[in-house]
């Protein structure tokens, strides 16, 4: 089938491990002012003071490293939660039933926890929430040619009035 199942499923009651998921180097160190290998050590830590869950690593696929070729849907089956920094997997994880946590800038954030210690019992909005932030989201992207004449700007405007 074409194109991303964009329906959202609910979210799992149950789950065995968590699934973290950190933003590339470059965006890590933008966004935390940390390598991305201290990122995920921190995470881990922190994580473990909360939780006793087997904790996963899944980084972006790229040509050569070990999740090249897989699909995070696999990674996410039986996830608890999945905790990231600032990566789109967070819509992956929200798509496939999965609560998240993540930084306040990510694009899930309206729908995620946004501290570890809730790793336990993450946010899960119920499903009018989750439809108005997809809608939201899937209304705001934008080609150049829409930026430049000026219609994502009257998009936007209408939305925050």
């Amino acid at each position: 089938q074409l194109g991303i199942d964009a329906e959202f499923k609910g979210w799992r009651d149950t789950g065995k491990h968590i699934l973290l998921c950190p933003s590339s180097p470059t965006v890590t160190f933008q966004m935390n002012g940390i390598t991305q290998e201290e990122w995920i050590e921190v995470a881990k830590r922190e994580i473990k003071k909360y939780t006793d869950r087997e904790i996963r690593l899944r980084n972006k696929p790229r040509p050569g490293n070990k999740w090249w070729g897989t699909d995070i849907k696999d990674s996410l089956v039986d996830a608890h939660c999945l905790v990231t920094n600032m990566s789109l997997s967070a819509i992956d994880a929200v798509l496939n039933m999965t609560p998240v946590i993540c930084h306040g800038k990510n694009v899930c954030s309206p729908i995620a926890s946004r501290d570890l210690k809730y790793v336990n019992k993450p946010f899960r909005p119920g499903r009018k929430t989750v439809t108005e932030w997809m809608k939201f989201i899937v209304e705001n992207q934008f080609t150049l040619p829409e930026i430049e004449s000026g219609k994502a700007f009257e998009v936007m405007k209408n939305q925050i009035v």
